[in-house]
C-alpha cells in the first residue's frame, strides 16, 4: 500500500505500513489488528529461490502461528497464496488455500476449483466490513 501516494502522502496512513519485524510482538501482545496483508521477501516467497526453501521457510514461520491462540482464534481466516513458476512463458495458475479457525471444519480439506481472481480477495474484505464495492472487477468475485 505504501507505493500509492494516497497512503505515502497521508502521514497518519502511511504510519500503519508496518515493518514485518514488528509481527512477533503484535502477536505476543494480542494486538493482531483485524486485517493485514504480509508478503515474505523475494527469498523466503520462493522467488528467487524454489519450492522447497520457501515452504521450510513456510512451516518455520506459520505453523507455530496456527498454534497459538493469540493469533489463530475462531477468527482467524488466512488466505495462502502461491504464483510462482519456473517458466516465464508458461501462464500459469496461483494456488490458494484457505487456513485457521475461522474456516468451518465440514470444508476443511475441501477443494474448490471456482475461478477466482485478486478482486475475489478483496470483494472478501469489502462484505467483510460492509464495505461499498469498488466498481465492475469486485462485484460478485
Amino acid at each position: 500500500m505504501i507505493i500509492y501516494d494516497s497512503v505515502a502522502t497521508v502521514p497518519s496512513r502511511a504510519a500503519k505500513i508496518r515493518n514485518f519485524n514488528d509481527f512477533a510482538a503484535d502477536v505476543n501482545a494480542s494486538a493482531i489488528p483485524q486485517w493485514l496483508f504480509i508478503t515474505p521477501n523475494m527469498v523466503n516467497d520462493g522467488h528467487d529461490t524454489n519450492v522447497t526453501f520457501m515452504s521450510a521457510w513456510l512451516k518455520f514461520w506459520l505453523e507455530p502461528l496456527l498454534a497459538d491462540k493469540r493469533f489463530n482464534d475462531g477468527r482467524t481466516l488466512i488466505l495462502l497464496t502461491f504464483d510462482e513458476n519456473e517458466d516465464k512463458d508458461v501462464n500459469n495458475r496461483v494456488w490458494a488455500a484457505l487456513l485457521g479457525g475461522a474456516v468451518p471444519d465440514h470444508l476443511r480439506g475441501t477443494t474448490d476449483s471456482t475461478f477466482y481472481t485478486r478482486y475475489s480477495a478483496l470483494s472478501t474484505v469489502q462484505s467483510n466490513w460492509g464495505l461499498g464495492s469498488l466498481g465492475r472487477f469486485d462485484t460478485n468475485k
